[in-house]
């Protein structure tokens, strides 16, 4: 066989070979970053929906926006944050029907940073040790914040 035909058919080849892991990479990349965006969209709907039903927890509609978002999370979340997930349900039930948690605001702020913290790493992967880095208690408020009017 010609060396012209040999290196021709080479080329070619590599040409298609090359075509193909590119292709597979980008398709693979792009999984990846769709996963991560739904995720941070169910993690967001969860947060929103815990938001709203500590602010009204005499509300079922919120409690039911709750108990939907917690119950999404089964199906995109990671391994840790479903553990962390149950850690923090279990303590806001154990609470609410028994009212016998010994300093449930110590607590409730523990459980609910790890629960964030582990979403943030699932989020960021490897990037996961700089984004939670320095943070020790994560809070979120509730209740309407109204400043005093002055006379």
């Amino acid at each position: 066989m010609n060396t012209t035909i040999i290196v021709a058919l080479l080329a070619t080849f590599t040409a298609i070979v090359t075509a193909i892991i590119t292709d597979f990479l980008n398709k693979r990349s792009k999984l990846k970053f769709e996963e991560r965006k739904l995720k941070e969209q169910y993690y967001l709907e969860f947060i929103h929906a815990l938001s709203e039903n500590m602010n009204n927890s005499e509300s079922a509609e919120a409690t039911i926006r709750y108990n939907h978002a917690f119950n999404n999370l089964t199906i995109i979340a990671s391994p840790k944050v479903l553990s962390s997930l149950y850690e923090f349900a279990d303590l806001l039930i154990n609470h609410l029907k028994n009212n016998s948690v010994a300093d449930y605001e110590t607590q409730y702020t523990k459980a609910f940073t790890n629960l964030i913290k582990a979403m943030r790493s699932d989020l960021y992967g490897s990037k996961s040790s700089k984004v939670n880095k320095g943070l020790t208690e994560i809070y979120l408020i509730s209740g309407i914040l109204k400043s005093t009017p002055t006379e």
